[in-house]
């Protein structure tokens, strides 16, 4: 325990951490985390470990591989970012987020060895890994699903070695770290690869597939699967979840049911579902096929298209391949365009129920971000009202100052036509789908935008463009309230 110990509360605890930096100039190098499992007697040690990269994705396929191991028998143990509403979040035991007490006493220890061997202080993200490699070992976990912070090639988690390697769809995002084209921010998630453990690919990029499989290449993975070669065909959306179908030429999956409207989880269904077997390789097939429909049927992921009340939703889409699936979910699930039918293989018509085009946008964004890249995309779904606001953060773009990129979006009816041949979009010109357009509104903050709406009968809400617009909204007490008289 450190000196001060019994003055560490919870809430000390994660003020303190709170306080590090998330982005630095400089990271360690892993000498320096490594100098730390050694002294904590290496906790990484005796489990199984699962890496997950990618832009966008990386955060579903961990709760899908950490799902599937629970069910399987498996005392798993799951390290994700950001948090949404509480720092236990990152840190997971059989699904059930760290303890206060534990994630107290996890910090101490950490801080015990800092103060003993007068070690560097480790960053933000670092200290929380490590805290979590000592909460894993002492709750006995024999499986560990690791997701990236940032990047790949310098993060944390590539410290110590993994069993199965799992990069998902490259894109666009903290460019400043990463690099400005895909082939550098592919290179950067590529570097989890570090050792000749199977690796599974879904880039959905060609670029960024050739990169990752070079190094792949580069380091003998024992074997690669490529998921952009794998097909799946979606049948039908409804409010409860999504119909599809999958093929990998070696299994078919027939009528999987996927519980989520976001469309682009069938993506992240699919990594999933190829990476199963190396995660029991010994199971028979037959068996793991009916815990692959098990999990998925069951699955939910805070912050992903996710219905936190009747009638709001809410999506962490804050980059422009996120914006893109987000919208082509919208699409999917709001809209009754019979086209729609038709867009990434689905082949039956949306839920008839959700025909009326009647949801509502609350936006806000963080100034490091593609903002108005994102707003563009989002701009051509046929909202009712467009309400943007600020969270409470130094990072948020000012309302006012997102008003107006909207306001000049619009003005220039920019489309992501040229982006997506889709027929949902080439039906009519960019002009057409702008005009009439909702009048944009501003609001103080994510509780006043909600208040805008209250009054709108059968409305809906979508609330995106940051996961800390969402967590804020996941922290009001919505969960029990419609959208039609919602005072929060």
């Amino acid at each position: 325990m450190t000196e001060n110990s019994k003055q560490n509360t919870y809430e000390d605890v994660c003020g303190r951490i709170l306080a590090i930096p998330k982005f630095t100039k400089e990271k360690h190098g892993f000498e320096v985390i490594r100098a730390y499992l050694e002294g904590l007697g290496h906790p990484e040690q005796g489990m199984r470990i699962y890496h997950v990269a990618g832009t966008n994705g990386k955060g579903s396929v961990t709760r899908m591989l950490s799902d599937l191991l629970l069910l399987g028998g498996r005392r798993t143990g799951t390290f994700t970012s950001p948090h949404l509403v509480r720092m236990n979040e990152r840190i997971s035991v059989d699904g059930k987020d760290i303890a206060d007490e534990d994630l107290v006493s996890a910090y101490e220890e950490v801080e015990k060895l800092r103060i003993e061997k007068a070690l560097p202080q480790l960053t933000f993200f670092e200290i929380l890994f490590v805290m979590a490699l000592l909460h894993f070992r002492a709750a006995g976990v024999t499986d560990a699903v690791l997701e990236t912070g940032l990047g790949g090639r310098l993060d944390a988690t590539t410290s110590v070695p993994a069993d199965l390697y799992v990069i998902t769809k490259i894109g666009l995002d903290h460019t400043v770290q990463l690099g400005d084209t895909i082939e550098e921010v592919a290179g950067e998630k590529a570097g989890i690869i570090t050792g000749d453990s199977p690796l599974i690919l879904h880039a959905s990029s060609t670029p960024a597939e050739q990169v990752i499989l070079a190094r792949a290449e580069a380091f003998r993975c024992r074997a690669v699967e490529n998921c952009n070669t794998f097909s799946a065909i979606i049948h039908g959306i409804d409010r409860d979840g999504i119909d599809f179908s999958f093929s990998n030429g070696y299994d078919s999956y027939d009528h999987l049911f996927l519980k989520t409207r976001a469309q682009y989880q069938v993506e992240n269904a699919v990594t999933a579902i190829t990476a199963a077997p190396y995660l029991f390789p010994e199971a028979d097939r037959a068996k793991l096929k009916e815990l692959l429909r098990k999990m998925l049927s069951r699955f939910s992921m805070p912050g992903r298209m996710e219905e936190i009340a009747p009638g709001i939703y809410v999506d962490g889409a804050h980059n422009p391949s996120a914006a893109r699936e987000l919208l082509h979910s919208l699409y999917y699930s709001f809209t009754n365009n019979e086209k729609c039918s038709t867009m990434s293989g689905c082949d039956l018509p949306v839920d008839g129920e959700d025909a009326q085009n009647n949801m509502f946008l609350i936006f806000a964004a963080s100034n490091d971000k593609d903002y108005r890249e994102v707003l563009r995309i989002l701009l051509d779904f046929p909202w009712k009202g467009i309400i943007l606001t600020e969270y409470r953060n130094a990072r948020s773009v000012p309302a006012g100052q997102l008003a107006e990129v909207a306001a000049d979006i619009l003005l220039n009816a920019e489309t992501v036509t040229e982006e997506r041949h889709d027929p949902v979009f080439e039906e009519k010109s960019s002009q057409e789908r702008h005009q009439g357009q909702a009048l944009i509104q501003t609001a103080e903050d994510v509780r006043a935008a909600l208040n805008l709406v209250k009054n709108e009968k059968g409305s809906r809400v979508m609330v995106t463009g940051s996961l800390y617009l969402v967590g804020e909204i996941k922290a009001l007490p919505v969960q029990n309230s419609e959208v039609t008289g919602v005072d929060v």
